[in-house]
Order: C-alpha cells, then sequence, then structure tokens
C-alpha cells in the first residue's frame, strides 16, 4: 500500500510534497499530528494482528475520530481532497479505517509497513 510507504517517508523528511498532492496548506506539524495517529493505528493494528495469532482474545478496530480535535479535521479534509488516502481509507460513521474493498492482505501488508517503517521512539508500540 504506496500511502503507509508515503507516510512512513513523511516522517522521516518532514516534506508536505510527500503526501498533500492538491495544494492543501498544512504546517509540518499539524500534518505530522495526523500522519502520527494513523501509523500509530495501522502499527496497532500489526500488534492485533499477532495477539490473535497468539490466542489473545481481541479484534481489529478502527481508529475514533472526533471532530471536535483539530487533527481530526484536518485527517477529513486529506481524506476528501488526497485520491491516496481517499482510495485506501474511509471516516463512518465517526471512525476512520479502511474502505471494504481493501482486501485483508493489503491491510496486513500496511499494517506491517507502519510497524517496520514507523519507530518514532515517543510513539512507538513495542
Amino acid at each position: 500500500m504506496d500511502i503507509v510507504d508515503k507516510m512512513v517517508q513523511y516522517m522521516k523528511k518532514r516534506d508536505n510534497s510527500t503526501l498533500l498532492t492538491t495544494g492543501i496548506q498544512m504546517s509540518i506539524e499539524d500534518l505530522s499530528v495526523v500522519t502520527i495517529k494513523v501509523l500509530s493505528w495501522l502499527r496497532l493494528e500489526y500488534k492485533r494482528k499477532v495477539w490473535i495469532s497468539q490466542g489473545r482474545k481481541t479484534k481489529h478496530k478502527p481508529l475514533e475520530v472526533n471532530f471536535k480535535y483539530p487533527w481530526c479535521v484536518d485527517l477529513k479534509m486529506i481524506l476528501e481532497k488526497e485520491e491516496a488516502f481517499r482510495n485506501c481509507f474511509v471516516i463512518k460513521d465517526g471512525k476512520f479505517d479502511f474502505l471494504d474493498s481493501i482486501p485483508e492482505k493489503e491491510r496486513m501488508a500496511a499494517w506491517e509497513k507502519a510497524y517496520q517503517g514507523f519507530n518514532d521512539p515517543i510513539h512507538s508500540l513495542r
């Protein structure tokens, strides 16, 4: 999933043009918050996959969004305007998740890419 690669690359270089191609104006800090939230959620989903394989009682969960928080408003705007995001993700009923059309195999690959590529020590789930 190319968008996960782009988010990981963004976190390394902090160049907005890596993720924003439609002229959205957003500070590096604001885009970083959105990217960290999404990558952290993807990493947690990878951990959940591991836990499920170990027989633990858990399930995959979407990322909760609440539009009273600026990062959620920014995420919604990115999702509406950026095709790379819109082709993979959706916000529905206050939850951010993969589109139903994204196969499980692609979701698992995205989780693993985020887990392997995003190692910000402050947000690490290891």
